[in-house]
């Protein structure tokens, strides 16, 4: 369901239609789709309409590397979306019709060249017969493409050309009959229930018949006993009880047959190559009611030729036209279709009248006798839609003024370093125009129109003809020069040029042919190859040009077919071309020689044994010919589904020394433009259309990482970004240091926290005549001035005609490109295209005045992409919202009178389509762009409320930096906090619509075709790598699941509890070692060797949940868990022994629908879990979904289970939020230990969860089990405190006995975890006190085993940890090294921090309210409030110190009673404190106070 990476792409089709070379149809079953396959791999999703036979193109689909052979529909049931595809070079796709989403990719090694759907007896699903150039019948899963059975023949095996599936009268199995090329007809008797998975089935039957090569076999349904054979030749009925053949007819002169069907059961309509079909009478003995039946046909009876089906104007095809018959039941009998699909792209339906018998003997008596002619209901192409389009569809060069027909856009190239476009053109000219400008242009409203010279292109002419090819070296490798831009032409030549100053550099003209493809060599060549391009030429060439030496470097030129592939071997400095005749050539790169011409097997494995990741380049007649191979490898290789990270400057450093040196971000690439511009031909004679792809991760990190780069670490500390000083004075604790040490370091840390601050401040002091001030206001200004510069010049044409006075009009583009200002163009136009517009009028003029979006200008044309790169793209001439369900215009009456007639129905459709009609599309573009709109705009309310206004985003990062060291409030720091506080409301109420009152909105609007989010791609993404992203999945999920309500969740959880596995008890016992240290900590009940391999083995051959029906239990020797990986892009293993790939495949799909269903089982269960309508009670459900999200957390890591994956962080992160639901069925303490475990080097891995930029999988595991704690210590303080308790007694005991037991407790949980430990005591002493003091002499406990002893020696508890001194239970003690603690049940615990022991004294019958040291330390006061006493008590020591200390009580007082009303309120307790040596004082709540003398 999407790529890892959330990408959006927008399409500029352009002015001309592309084109569509039809070569397959198919019309849904019920007559609302037609679906057209190109020879260029294309599929078009055509909507129509039978009451007003319109018929619209909606969207083009993209992924088929080669032409689509064949159609079928994935299931025959009524109101199914889906349909199968195959290609000639053997891809097979499942698609969703509604939105173009690619379900499932195969690459099959048989090419199917006809596929039929059909629904076999009790069997809920329908089934795929394909057939093609094998020699058997294969049955596929239609939606999950696996070969579920196939039908082999014993006698005379061939390939099977056409066949024909029918279940006879009275039977309870199927009857299918295939026809192989050689003409034998083969029977095969077929009972899904009795067939084995994978099992081959025999015919039953044989027969030779005279019919080679047949290409269709149809068996009438009328009466199941005439079979339709068609050939190219002729076309012959057989009847079907012994295949003896009644009748033959052949084919027009000129024409070849392509198929036929039965229109009744004694007439037919066969269709020829022509493009147009014949209707015929069948004879007497071919029908079965005639007497005559199956006698031998006489000269008289023949049939009878009475109807011609053809267009209007029957023009020349130059390849065979698609055809589809189709016979609709309606209630006065059948409505029959017949759709055609041509080369010219026209898509033409009839609907086939009947004749009756009367009509035809009217006929036969009229003479000359003249055929009844046919003409077509529907007739529409993609070019009559493009035409219809007033204005058409816009393209990226549609600015260019003084050109009435414009030459076609022939080659693209984007290039991100310089922000710029470059298009080659037919007229030899290349055209530079700014990215981001040249899209607000043509997409958005707003003042750029009337600026001076906006979008301004660079012009360059050089070639003599067609460009074909772009190529930027740098872009590929640094080591290229960055200014210089590479083109190949129709001339045969190949141009260097300098992008900055528009200059050709050189030319080289090497070649005989077309330049037809660039590429650079890999880095590993010799440096002298380094520095060369390579150029692939029509005349079966491949040249090496030194740009360095501006010389030819190697011709290789002796190839006699044409090039597939260019590959390199640099260790052997070898060039390998491989040739459309399986030759390859082997060229030596610095001689130039031609080593050796192999063939067969031996070219087969040099091409294979070359190096993976060099680039191939397709043939001219296959790959380069084809531009949707180039969309497809580009977004390949270009890997849209990793993300872009930004190298952080300032903060990086900061957090590398407060971090021991580790960088804890993930820089999966350099910093790269979140756009990617490509450019889509569906021809290679086409128009470039372009397909603009936001990349929103990528967009998200260089918006963060210019934000963080401005702040100070104490800035990132106070907005609550980073959590150093936190977890640095804790982490202090829990290392043995001097008193001296601590104070050093925590000094450190301070100067640390202010060292840019008292820096800058440093600076301005000795700047005393204020000269690097005015330096800096200076330069801040410059842009601001430019910019106001340019705004007050007036409207200028551009133009492409030099000036008049000879200025030849060239521009020149900046070597430095401002990346901060086009990250927010880029933002700008992204958020502008996706924000709701008119749903509500006050937000939209927030948008506009205070946000800075834009209106859109025209319907955006969006895409999707969808598993394996496969993409679909939404057509200009589609609208969601139908044109009889369109509200009234909403326009100013003068601008309405002012705007031409289209343009006024443009706004129109603008205003519809943001408002509504955006959200109508599908599920899946409305979760990615709720995902995207909700995370962008939190990112931007994140980043101190910045805005997408260039002019105010400068002057807010100028004040910021000013800001650093200016103190106080002066006017101008009010009116800026102002500003925000009203910036971030825009940017909350933008969230809020989004998030929550979207649906309510659009239905307001006058829409009842909401298309609601998919709540199994926001569960997917509910751990995503960017925190942004993560947090918007989050939100949407649970609003989307809140929306549908106790009944909706209740379907849900039906539908995915059948993929939930289940997992036998018990669960690992010991705590995986994710970070790689030696040892972990011992479940608390040790168990036996044998019991644990006994559990081990249990785990590794569990028992899951069928993902299917539920009638039965996978069984399979690859034990089944949930997949690790919740993209789909993610690389499958490798087959076990005796499975193909498309098992593990399959078996993977399934893995990854239990990862889902444990994620969204999870969420429901956390936030609806407690409410037993939800099926979440103490049940099998919830007890299902604990155990499978602790064996996530606590399964061992494996390479089929990493340690560090989005799954395993989503178990944490939902076990934590729902833990009062799962605690029933947790084994608490291993949970805790395995979550310590992940968070033990949070100290140095994990800023805070509002640190917005992607981290490595460790800190990110890290950061989230560290919140998943605090939710556990949050929702269940007391599980929490006993669990780390009885722990921590247990780690007390090991500890005594390590040196005997030869156990290292240093790699212990406990150990290496004290520092979270104690983080997570301190949150719950400040936030959960009343929890705390019921379980005092636990908590002091965990906090003694955190802190190191030798902290305190010379200080006291209070200066240690101030926290848990704020209760009157505990008193310390430095002189005698003692802490007392007051329990709950009266007794009193008494620390010896010496000898590192714990007395518990039984000192009250109630709870001990307070305890306190004498200043001494030889007295010791415990009082009990319940208990209205209070006492002395003393300690004793043995003679010299030796033996067991003893405390006694010395005396006891009665106190005065406390009321009730005091006793219930936490803080108003009373207070022991001395006064003296021998002297306490009780002070009450109310301020009265009683002295004691011990």
């Amino acid at each position: 369901m999407g790529s890892l990476n959330l990408v959006v792409p927008v399409v500029l089709w352009g002015r001309e239609a592309p084109t569509h070379d039809i070569c397959s149809v198919l019309l849904t079953r019920d007559v609302k789709t037609v679906v057209t396959g190109t020879r260029d791999g294309q599929i078009c999703i055509w909507d129509f309409d039978p009451p007003s036979l319109k018929l619209t193109a909606r969207c083009l689909l993209v992924g088929h590397t080669s032409s689509v052979q064949c159609l079928a529909q994935a299931s025959l049931t009524p109101g199914s979306q889906y349909i199968i595809s195959s290609s000639e070079n053997g891809e097979m796709c499942t698609w969703d019709i509604r939105d173009g989403r690619c379900l499932e990719v195969f690459k099959s090694a048989n090419v199917h060249s006809s596929m039929i759907a059909y629904q076999m007896l009790n069997v809920p699903d329908s089934r795929l017969f394909c057939v093609g150039n094998y020699p058997e019948i294969l049955v596929y899963d239609p939606m999950t493409l696996e070969v579920l059975f196939s039908l082999s023949a014993r006698i005379e095996p061939d390939w099977i050309s056409a066949v024909h599936i029918l279940r006879p009268p009275r039977r309870n199995d199927e009857v299918v009959l295939g026809l192989t090329t050689s003409g034998w007809v083969k029977v095969w008797t077929v009972s899904e229930r009795e067939v084995r998975p994978g099992e081959a089935i025999y015919e039953h039957e044989s027969k030779m018949i005279r019919s080679l090569n047949a290409l269709s076999m149809v068996c009438c349904d009328y009466n199941q006993r005439t079979v339709l054979i068609v050939t190219q030749n002729d076309w012959q009925i057989y009847d079907a009880g012994d295949f003896s053949q009644l009748c033959k007819v052949s084919v027009p002169t000129g024409e070849r047959w392509m198929g036929g069907d039965f229109l009744t059961a004694d007439r037919v309509i066969l269709w020829t190559d022509f493009g147009q079909a014949y209707i015929y009478k069948l004879p007497t003995n071919c029908i079965v009611e005639s007497r005559a039946f199956h006698n031998k046909q006489h000269e008289g009876d023949q049939a009878f030729m009475y109807g011609i089906v053809k267009p209007q104007h029957l023009e020349h095809l130059v390849n065979a036209p698609a055809w589809q018959y189709i016979a609709i039941p309606v209630s006065s009998g059948a409505e029959k279709l017949l759709l055609r699909g041509d080369c010219e792209g026209q898509v033409m339906l009839w609907r086939l009248a009947d004749v009756t018998d009367h009509q035809l003997v009217q006929i036969q008596q009229v003479q000359p006798f003249r055929c009844i002619n046919f003409a077509p209901t529907v007739n529409h192409s993609l070019m009559k839609s493009w035409l219809a389009m007033n204005p058409s569809p816009v393209g990226v060069l549609d600015q260019l003024e003084g050109e009435k027909n414009p030459p076609r856009i022939t080659a693209s190239l984007f290039l991100p370093l310089q922000g710029r476009l470059a298009c080659g053109r037919e007229d030899g000219s290349i055209i530079l125009v700014p990215a981001t400008e040249t899209i607000m242009l043509h997409l958005l409203h707003g003042k750029h129109h009337h600026y001076h010279n906006w979008a301004q292109p660079m012009v360059l002419r050089g070639h003599q003809g067609r460009v074909n090819c772009l190529l930027y070296p740098h872009g590929e490798s640094n080591r290229y020069d960055m200014a210089h831009l590479v083109s190949g032409g129709i001339d045969f030549s190949i141009s260097v040029w300098d992008m900055y100053t528009g200059n050709l550099v050189h030319r080289f003209v090497v070649q005989a042919g077309p330049i037809v493809q660039l590429l650079v060599p890999p880095p590993t060549c010799t440096p002298r190859i380094q520095n060369c391009i390579c150029s692939v030429s029509e005349d079966h060439s491949v040249a090496l040009m030194s740009i360095k030496e501006r010389k030819l470097v190697l011709l290789a030129s002796q190839h006699l077919y044409p090039i597939v592939t260019v590959k390199w071997r640099p260790q052997h400095d070898f060039l390998i071309v491989s040739c459309q005749d399986g030759s390859v050539y082997i060229w030596q790169m610095e001689t130039g020689h031609l080593d050796r011409v192999l063939q067969g097997v031996q070219a087969e494995e040099v091409i294979s044994a070359c190096d993976e990741h060099s680039q191939g380049v397709s043939s001219t007649d296959a790959g380069l010919a084809n531009p949707a191979v180039h969309l497809f490898r580009g977004l390949r290789h270009r890997n849209l589904a990793a993300i872009r990270h930004a190298a952080q400057r300032g903060i990086q450093q900061v957090l590398g020394e407060q971090n021991n040196q580790q960088d804890i971000h993930d820089h999966s690439k350099l910093r790269t433009c979140p756009l990617m511009v490509q450019g889509l031909r569906t021809h290679k004679q086409d128009a470039n259309s372009h397909v603009l792809f936001f990349d929103i991760e990528a967009l998200i990190v260089q918006l963060l990482s210019d934000e963080y780069a401005l702040m100070s670490p104490g800035t990132l500390e106070a907005n609550e970004l980073i959590q150093s000083s936190q977890y640095q004075r804790m982490n202090v604790l829990t290392h043995p240091a001097s008193p001296e040490g601590a104070k050093k370091i925590a000094e450190f840390f301070g100067k640390v926290k202010d060292k840019a601050g008292e820096m800058e401040k440093k600076m301005k002091e000795k700047d005393k005549h204020g000269i690097l001030s005015k330096v800096k206001e200076s330069a801040e200004n410059v842009q601001t001035l430019i910019q106001s510069k340019v705004e007050s010049v007036g409207i200028r044409p551009t133009s492409l005609t030099p000036d008049k006075e000879g200025n030849d009009g060239r521009v020149h583009i900046s070597r430095h490109l401002d990346i901060t200002a086009q990250t927010l163009q880029i933002g700008q136009v992204l958020m502008s295209l996706l924000h709701s517009w008119g749903l509500d009028t006050s937000l939209d003029t927030t948008c506009e005045n205070i946000l800075g979006l834009l209106k859109p200008r025209v319907p955006v044309s969006f895409g999707l992409l969808s598993k394996s790169g496969y993409m679909s793209l939404v057509m200009p001439t589609w609208h969601p919202v139908p044109h009889n369900q369109m509200p009234p215009i909403n326009l100013p009456p003068e601008l309405e009178e002012e705007l031409p007639p289209e343009m006024v129905q443009l706004e129109h459709l603008t205003q519809v389509f943001t408002s509504r009609g955006h959200w109508e599309i599908s599920s899946a573009m409305t979760t990615h762009h709720l995902l995207t709109l909700v995370s962008l705009a939190n990112t931007l309310q994140d980043m101190n409320a910045a805005t997408l206004i260039p002019e105010q985003e400068r002057r807010r990062k100028n004040h910021m930096q000013s800001s650093k060291s200016s103190q106080g409030n002066n006017p101008q720091e009010v009116e800026f906090a102002q500003q925000q506080v009203v910036i971030k409301q825009g940017w909350s109420r933008l969230t809020a619509l989004h998030t929550v009152l979207l649906p309510g909105q659009v239905a307001q609007s006058g829409s009842t075709s909401f298309t609601p989010p998919m709540v199994e791609i926001l569960a997917r993404r509910w751990q995503d790598r960017c925190q942004e992203v993560r947090e918007a999945a989050q939100a949407l999920l649970k609003t989307e699941l809140s929306r549908m309500g106790a009944e909706g969740r209740k379907v849900l959880v039906e539908e995915w509890s059948a993929h939930l596995p289940s997992y036998t008890d018990p669960l690992p016992t010991t705590v995986p070692t994710y970070n790689n240290h030696h040892e972990a900590m011992q479940s608390p009940k040790p168990e036996h060797n044998s019991t644990k391999q006994q559990n081990s083995s249990s785990h590794n051959n569990q028992t899951v949940n069928n993902v299917g029906n539920g009638s039965h239990t996978i069984v399979s020797e690859r034990p089944m868990e949930p997949h690790p990986h919740l993209d789909e892009e993610h690389e499958e293993e490798e087959p076990m022994d005796g499975e193909s790939h498309r098992d593990v495949v399959a078996q993977s799909e399934g893995r990854r629908k239990q990862a889902t269903a444990i994620i969204l089982l999870g969420v429901i269960g956390a936030y609806h879990g407690q409410d037993s309508q939800e099926g979440f009670g103490l049940g099998q459900l919830a007890m299902q979904t604990s155990k499978a999200l602790a064996y996530l957390l606590l399964a061992p890591v494996s390479s089929k289970m990493p340690g560090h994956t989005p799954l395993r962080r989503a178990a944490m992160d939902l076990i934590g939020r729902g833990f009062p639901v799962w605690e029933p069925y947790l084994d608490v303490a291993k949970v805790l230990l395995a979550l310590l475990d992940l968070c033990a080097d949070t100290d140095r891995l994990a800023p805070s969860m509002k640190y917005g930029l992607p981290l490595i999988p460790e800190a990110d595991s890290c950061r989230t089990a560290s919140n998943a704690l605090t939710c556990i210590a949050e929702a269940r303080p007391p599980a929490f405190i006993t669990t780390m308790a009885r722990e921590v007694a247990r780690f007390n005991t090991l500890q005594q006995n390590a040196q005997s037991l030869q156990m290292n407790l240093h790699n212990s949980v406990l150990y290496r975890a004290k520092t979270e430990i104690l983080r997570i005591m301190d949150y719950l002493i400040q936030h959960k006190r009343v929890f705390i003091m019921d379980l005092m002499v636990e908590v002091t406990d965990i906090v003694l085993h955190c802190v190191d002893p030798g902290h305190l020696k010379s200080r006291g508890l209070n200066e240690v940890f101030p926290a848990i001194c704020g209760f009157p239970q505990v008193s310390h003690c430095p002189h005698t090294r003692r802490i007392a603690t007051g329990a709950k049940n009266g007794s009193i615990a008494m620390y010896e921090l010496r000898a590192s022991k714990c007395q518990m004294i039984p000192a009250h019958q109630e709870p001990v309210t307070a305890v306190s040291f004498s200043p001494d330390g030889k007295y010791l006061t415990s009082y009990s409030m319940m208990e209205s006493k209070l006492s002395f008590w003393q300690t004793s020591a043995g003679m010299f110190g030796l033996g067991t200390s003893q405390t006694k009580c010395t005396k006891s007082y009665s106190t005065i009673p406390v009321p009730e009303i005091v006793r219930m309120n936490p803080q108003r307790l009373p207070k022991l404190v001395w006064v003296s040596n021998r002297t306490v004082v009780l002070m009450m709540a109310d301020g009265t106070e009683h002295r004691f003398n011990a």
